[in-house]
């Protein structure tokens, strides 16, 4: 990908994201009843699962630490050497950072299926709406992605409390 097109993307859905906010926005000021905390839940999942980690992180984590493996039994069946693991940490790290939030992230997901399932039709629209945001809107600088960044942290922080208590 070019420059211009990673900017012309890039404010593509920075552009994407303010115009559904503003569209939510607007449903609340016309008086729509369905309360805020959904949309923000929208913003928390898209944060907890998308960015920064979540389930692309675990994923990306494992197939990392997956192709070191295959590596290393390629390297010492076809040479006979020993791979030395030397003074390098994990691969990524990614994946261990990742799991905390990908699990918050999963149990919110959880919560909200079950309730939509359950006759809360209404809560989908601004469940999407606000990961849409999240995801056009985090991915990118500025207060939105340094708020996400935060709902990453806690969501990490509660998923490894959530880990190593149970």
């Amino acid at each position: 990908m070019t420059d211009t097109g990673a900017v012309a993307g890039g404010i593509g859905a920075v552009a994407l994201g303010l115009v559904v906010l503003m569209y939510q926005v607007g449903r609340w000021r016309g008086g729509d009843p369905t309360p805020k905390v959904h949309f923000l839940a929208g913003v928390a999942l898209a944060s907890l699962l998308f960015l920064g980690g979540g389930l692309f992180g675990v994923m990306g984590g494992a197939a990392a630490a997956f192709g070191d493996g295959i590596g290393r039994y390629a390297l010492e069946n076809a040479t006979g050497a020993v791979a030395a693991a030397g003074a390098a940490g994990p691969v990524t790290g990614g994946e261990k950072v990742a799991v905390g939030g990908a699990i918050v992230g999963l149990c919110l997901l959880a919560l909200y299926l079950g309730l939509i399932k359950s006759g809360r039709a209404d809560l989908k629209e601004p469940l999407i709406r606000g990961a849409l945001v999240g995801v056009c809107l985090g991915a990118s600088a500025g207060l939105i992605g340094m708020a996400l960044g935060l709902i990453r942290t806690s969501g990490n922080t509660l998923g490894n409390v959530l880990i190593n208590v149970i």
